[in-house]
């Protein structure tokens, strides 16, 4: 009974090495510096940022001009408010930008483990040793 069980075993691990494409995986950091819509995204963002820091200078030029106390606090209240909608709005458009740029690198990657028989493909944080680097087929399919 152990020798059929030994020799089915066996024959299971034969067979799945044999049919194991492997494992391929993905710089992501290198596609957020290369696709060219993740490029953009980032120059979209970067904007918002100088904007956001662009608008707290200016406020704080105006506290400091400001001639009473209650000008000050005014200022700095609907300033105030102002930052908050606009981080949000930052936060948001963030988060949008993520989700899309997940989707199409998640789909071209699942295109190329399909045409190149892979068994998964990961992030290249995640491996340890071994693998095959896709990164350029993905960016071949995301442009």
């Amino acid at each position: 009974m152990k020798k059929a069980v030994l020799t089915i075993m066996s024959f299971m691990l034969l067979t799945l090495s044999s049919n194991a494409a492997g494992v391929g995986y993905v710089n992501y950091d290198t596609v957020s510096k290369t696709y060219s819509l993740a490029k953009k995204y980032t120059t979209d963002l970067n904007n918002k940022v100088n904007a956001i820091k662009n608008y707290t200078a200016q406020k704080d030029k105006e506290v400091a001009n400001a001639k009473t106390p209650a000008q000050k606090a005014n200022i700095r209240k609907l300033a105030l408010a102002e930052i908050e909608k606009k981080q949000k709005d930052y936060l948001t458009t963030r988060n949008r930008y993520e989700v899309d740029l997940t989707k199409r690198i998640n789909a071209a990657a699942e295109t190329v483990r399909v045409q190149k028989k892979l068994d998964i493909i990961v992030n290249k944080d995640s491996v340890v040793a071994g693998g095959v680097d896709v990164t350029q087929a993905v960016l071949a399919i995301l442009k």
